[in-house]
């Protein structure tokens, strides 16, 4: 009774300490962890394989490394400790992320990575925030600018130019575009100005997608318009804002975190971040001494469409601004990625097909009584002799065949001769020598003739 009480005590005292060591897994391990699988499993990787968990150990170790070297500590009321965003600094993020991208999905707030991992200081972007309307008004026959396209007149070139981007390239699903660069010519007197495509996902910038002008004229304005208005189409319109991008401001990582308001922190993070992250990660760990997880591609690299398509089907587990920029205590394991995370291929937003039962709208059919017929029983298995008699048993007549005997007397012709008789014997006495080929030579004749004869039957 003694014993059985220790070991209850014993066993309570493991349990709770097996509990103690159980961890929070936060919305970025998740989401880190899922982008890596979702890529292993789109290259036809199963869990079972070896390689797949030493994938995320892997880099759950080089992670914590970096975690606890180079790692920019971060301060946020009583913790102190990296964060997934100063991690993301030391690991070089920045040599993917190569422009400004914005913290949140559809965030205000951007941030330009440097692209030197030894430099642990982001330089942060605010977005453009439109200023006041441009435009100098329009007089009736007047001078004017009129665009190349469009037919828009105004006072001045910018005010026309900017109308008319605004116009023929409104902001779309997955763009915006403006005003870029503009040069002016004297004969003709024009100036001319380059659109930017600005991808809302990335943030990249195609300062080149297309160019626009307009040309002046000293009279012959075909109408008036007020300041901040041009003329199209009989009617004035209003010159949409323009806007002007503020100067970058290079400040350290934790100045940059204080700066984020509340907005942007409750915000679900850029999944462009995750997948570069992720993709980073798992390059640095597939190039340490005795890696023996699966190999990196970096042909293939993890995109922003695959991390998306995995966090819309996975939304609870969809990490915040905050679970990127927040100190990650040690204690909390913050750097181990979880193998319970799931991955998928498929489109959240593609409808389901719903399985069905083709023979649910069957009636049962009732067979009647048991008719009681017994067990299946199996043939003796038969013996070689019993296998080949059936050919041994074919054509029984060739087996009886007998080649018959014959009483022949060797013919021996005769003549005369000037009154001799002479009669014709040696072929006799040749053949009689040669009995036994002769007869063995016409018994196969036979024996042929026969099968022959016996196979036409």
């Amino acid at each position: 009774m003694k014993k059985l009480f220790v070991s209850l005590l014993l066993s309570m005292f493991f349990i709770d300490a097996a509990f103690a060591f159980v961890s929070p897994i936060s919305g970025m391990q998740n989401a880190l962890s899922g982008s890596i699988q979702q890529k292993l499993f789109k290259r036809g990787f199963a869990a079972n394989d070896p390689r797949f968990g030493a994938t995320l150990d892997f880099v759950s170790g080089n992670v914590g490394a970096v975690a606890g070297g180079t790692a920019v500590i971060i301060v946020a009321g009583a913790v102190t400790a990296p964060a997934w965003a100063t991690v993301a600094i030391s690991l070089g993020v920045g040599a993917v992320v190569n422009y400004g991208v914005s913290l949140a999905f559809n965030g205000i707030i951007k941030w330009l990575f440097s692209p030197d991992p030894e430099d642990a200081t982001p330089i942060t972007v605010q977005q453009s925030q439109p200023s006041s309307p441009i435009g100098n008004g329009l007089v009736a026959s007047g001078p004017y600018w009129q665009t190349s396209i469009l037919g828009i007149y105004s006072g001045d070139a910018l005010s026309a130019i900017q109308t008319a981007v605004s116009i023929n390239w409104p902001p779309d699903s997955t763009s915006t575009y403006e005003v870029g660069v503009c040069t002016a010519s004297v004969n003709p007197v024009k100036t001319t100005c380059l659109v930017t495509r600005v991808n809302k996902a990335t943030g990249y910038k195609q300062t080149g997608y297309a160019a626009i002008g307009a040309n002046y004229y000293e009279s012959g304005a075909p109408g008036s318009c007020e300041p901040g208005f041009v003329y199209r189409a009989s009617s004035c319109i209003s010159v949409p804002a323009t806007t002007e991008t503020q100067p970058e401001v290079k400040v350290t990582a934790q100045e940059a975190i204080d700066a984020l308001p509340e907005a942007e922190l409750s915000k679900q993070l850029n999944p462009q971040l995750l997948a570069s992250l992720a993709d980073k990660m798992w390059r640095d760990a597939a190039a340490l001494p005795g890696y023996s997880g699966l190999p990196y591609v970096a042909t293939d690299p993890i995109t922003a469409t695959e991390v998306e398509t995995w966090l819309k089907a996975h939304p609870e587990l969809w990490p915040t601004v905050r679970d990127f920029v927040r100190p990650q205590p040690s204690t909390d394991f913050p750097w181990k990625l979880p193998s319970v995370s799931t991955a998928t291929t498929q489109d959240p937003a593609a409808p389901s097909t719903p399985s069905t039962n083709p023979g649910a709208s069957n009636p049962l059919e009732n067979l009647g009584p048991d008719p009681g017929i017994g067990a299946p029983s199996l043939e003796s298995t038969p013996t070689a002799q019993q296998i080949l008699q059936p050919l041994l048993d074919l054509l029984p007549d060739f087996r009886r065949y007998v080649v018959p005997s014959h009483q022949a007397t060797c013919p021996k012709p005769t003549f005369d001769v000037f009154g001799k008789e002479i009669v014709m014997e040696a072929h006799c006495t040749i053949a009689e020598d040669q009995r036994s080929a002769l007869y063995a030579i016409m018994a196969a004749v036979w024996a042929m003739t026969a099968v022959f004869i016996i196979l036409r039957a």
